[in-house]
């Protein structure tokens, strides 16, 4: 029986408070900054870290694992979903875009992503399918240990999802799922002699 650990890890506060960010590379404020270094401290060791490359990931990742003496790697398939037009956009500016023929509205989007997407944006199937791609790489060839994962709300939720076996397409884990800045969420991940993996959320 193989057994793994992830600790998945969401990126503090960000300096540009009120904005949607996905793919827009926004920096961490210095409190988001000292909010992952003090959830860190309730970390075990760690053998591996895996981060987004978006800044608001990367920095403090990359810092973590030099003080850690580890490796680390960085993965699209772990960045923000795209909102195409609307990223890095105001939420107060995006919340007045009215519904169209073109277009959909904010609400819309967050009512059902499945159905709505934004502006130029990436689809919620696009979405799912490169977390997803990255989910069953990471389990096909990550060693015994711990492995830091430093992502992103909307990774991190979908990988809950999965692990929960909630239903996909679906929305129930993006409205009944909040992951704050520095949330810290741990998957204990089994594996049986007949290779099929029994992943565990522990709270």
């Amino acid at each position: 029986m193989l057994q793994r650990t992830l600790y998945l890890l969401r990126h503090g506060e960000i300096a540009t408070p009120g904005i949607l960010a996905g793919k827009t590379d926004v920096a961490l404020s210095n409190k988001g900054l000292q909010q992952l270094w003090d959830v860190s401290q309730k970390l075990p060791e760690i053998s591996s870290c895996i981060s987004s490359p978006l800044q608001r990931c990367r920095v403090f990742a990359k810092a973590y694992s030099l003080k850690k003496n580890i490796n680390l790697l960085l993965n699209d398939n772990l960045k923000e979903m795209n909102f195409g037009d609307w990223d890095g956009e105001t939420y107060q500016a995006l919340w007045q875009i009215k519904a169209s023929a073109l277009q959909p509205s904010l609400g819309d989007f967050w009512q059902n992503p499945w159905q709505h997407t934004a502006p130029n944006g990436e689809t919620m199937v696009d979405f799912v399918e490169r977390v997803d791609t990255w989910w069953q790489q990471w389990l096909a060839d990550a060693p015994e240990g711990n492995t830091l994962v430093v992502a992103h709300g909307g990774v991190i939720k979908h990988l809950i999802a999965r692990v929960l076996k909630l239903p996909i397409p679906g929305t129930v884990h993006m409205s009944h799922i909040d992951i704050p800045y520095a949330g810290l969420v741990k998957i204990n991940i089994y594996t049986d002699d007949s290779g099929v993996d029994w992943p565990k959320i522990v709270w």
